[in-house]
């Protein structure tokens, strides 16, 4: 097994023969956590992934060039534009960090990268893409920028995870994990402004069918969206028949979130994954307690479903592996449970007591 260091140095100094000469090899695999800090995103957006990570490994012998196709990727993005990283600094956008470019923005203006070295004409002269992930410095808890798109700015945090001596075989980057959708690269403000909702959280009362499951599959990924319809088809013909719409919505939510996190849902049974689900949001929202509504005991679930208690016990346990489920995280919750009234009153009492935040003036402000 691969031993995790804390201190790089001991892993560099590698011969290996090639022809008749003998060249530094570095054979370390670099984990690496990627946050988007900020772009064009709509609030709405941002409320339903209030997190936008994924985690990438990388070999010590790639480049930042390699780094960025796998960001680009990860990210689900169609279009190149202009990009560059920041090392050694203490956060993204900080002027003491020293700049990895594209070759052609060597030979261009400031214009193209405005801000960080304006004002400072000792600041380092920028590098290239090219350097390898190796050639950098790097530690653990090291922070780097990373600057996508310099009309539209989308910000990154990169932070280094884990350093270890070896890379496995397979090929690299790899995406090991990812959380919260993948933002689309271009807003449509006009149809965003008329798909807003006046509450600030989608309930079954505004749930549109149709225009929610668009939705959905604009985000999942090409290879999934095939069977994400297909698991999407018996969660709605189920809820519509035994539970209501906010199970449908929140099921339908839930396998959009497991396409995002590539959990195989190709393999297997489709109802032993939709009978999962279910499950599992049913579990948040006391569905096997006869004192809320609807109610349904996990083994009537498993019946009309058509699968094993065994099986659907078994699903969920995968499930909650990748989805936060818990009485406070909100997003798979309904309504009318528990928590959302107790968070609601919160929100009133605090309103009440500062009534001045009530105006939408005084937020903007």
């Amino acid at each position: 097994m691969s031993q995790t260091i804390h201190h790089q140095d001991h892993a560099m100094a590698k011969l290996k023969r090639t022809g008749y000469q003998w060249v530094r090899t570095d054979n370390r695999l670099f984990t690496l956590d990627v946050l988007i800090l900020e772009g064009p995103l709509t609030e709405a957006f941002v409320q339903a992934n209030p997190i936008m990570c994924r985690t990438i490994q990388i070999r010590a012998d790639q480049t930042l060039e390699d780094l960025h196709h796998a960001i680009f990727d990860a990210f689900d993005r169609e279009d190149e534009h202009w990009y560059e990283f920041q090392v050694g600094g203490d956060a993204p956008q900080d002027p003491k960090a020293k700049r990895y470019v594209l070759p052609a923005a060597l030979h261009a203006n400031d214009t193209f990268s405005p801000g960080l070295l304006d004002g400072d004409p000792q600041s380092t002269p920028p590098q290239t893409i090219h350097a390898t992930i190796g050639s950098l410095g790097l530690q653990v808890k090291d922070i780097i920028g990373y600057w996508f798109d310099f009309g539209d700015d989308w910000w990154h945090q990169i932070n280094v995870v884990a350093i270890e001596d070896k890379a496995g075989k397979g090929k690299y980057p790899r995406i090991t994990n990812r959380i919260g959708a993948s933002p689309p690269q271009y807003v449509d403000w006009d149809e965003e402004d008329d798909l807003e909702l006046d509450d600030d959280e989608m309930d079954a009362e505004d749930y549109d069918p149709s225009a929610h499951l668009k939705k959905l599959k604009a985000q999942v990924p090409d290879h999934c969206v095939e069977r994400f319809v297909e698991l999407v088809q018996l969660t709605d013909t189920f809820c519509d028949k035994h539970l209501n719409a906010g199970y449908q919505m929140h099921s339908r939510e839930m396998l959009a979130e497991l396409c995002l996190q590539d959990v195989p849902l190709h393999k297997g049974k489709p109802q032993s994954w939709t009978a999962g689900v279910v499950y599992v949001i049913g579990q948040a929202n006391f569905l096997g307690d006869p004192s809320f509504e609807p109610y349904m005991k996990s083994e009537d679930l498993a019946k009309q479903m058509g699968v094993s208690i065994a099986t659907v016990h078994a699903k969920a346990a995968i499930i909650r592996k990748v989805v936060e489920i818990s009485p406070l995280e909100p997003r798979w919750l309904m309504n009318g449970h528990p928590t959302m009234q107790v968070m609601q009153g919160l929100v009133g009492q605090f309103l009440a007591a500062h009534p001045e935040l009530g105006n939408n003036e005084a937020w903007d402000e």
